[in-house]
């Protein structure tokens, strides 16, 4: 299974915020996950990516693209979770660079300061990108 599941959706718009000029048939909305084990984390501790395969939602332009990060823990406040770099009609990237400082753990965890995420912690809790895509399939 590739994970992807597609719609069609008459939303109107585009990246650059134009109403689009193709029928409406054309608009498709296109969702996925990268998947709990198998996801392919790659990269080094504190600086980890993942290339996620969109292809067969048949986008024949670049899409609209949101991203959430889901797993079994230490996924929340990871600087990068939504936002996909490298977008194209087929694919794009998601890179983590570590958990973000909060006030709450600044309060509570002063001396903690473990800031770096490492491949192994998240293939250990399994994180996983989940994404919508919003894009044309026909000129």
């Amino acid at each position: 299974s590739s994970g992807i599941n597609a719609e069609w959706s008459l939303r109107p718009g585009n990246t650059e915020g134009a109403v689009p000029t193709q029928p409406d048939p054309c608009l498709l909305t296109c969702t996925g996950s990268t998947g709990k084990t198998t996801t392919d984390w790659e990269g080094e501790d504190g600086r980890m990516y993942t290339n996620v395969d969109m292809s067969a939602c048949g986008f024949v332009d670049t899409p609209i693209v949101t991203t959430s990060l889901s797993g079994e823990g230490n996924h929340d406040y990871l600087v990068g979770m939504s936002s996909p770099f490298f977008v194209s009609n087929t694919s794009f990237t998601i890179i983590l660079l570590g958990k973000a400082a909060t006030s709450w753990e600044a309060i509570n965890r002063p001396a903690n300061g473990d800031w770096m995420q490492t491949l192994a912690l998240a293939r250990q809790r399994k994180w996983s990108v989940n994404w919508i895509a919003i894009g044309y399939t026909c000129q």
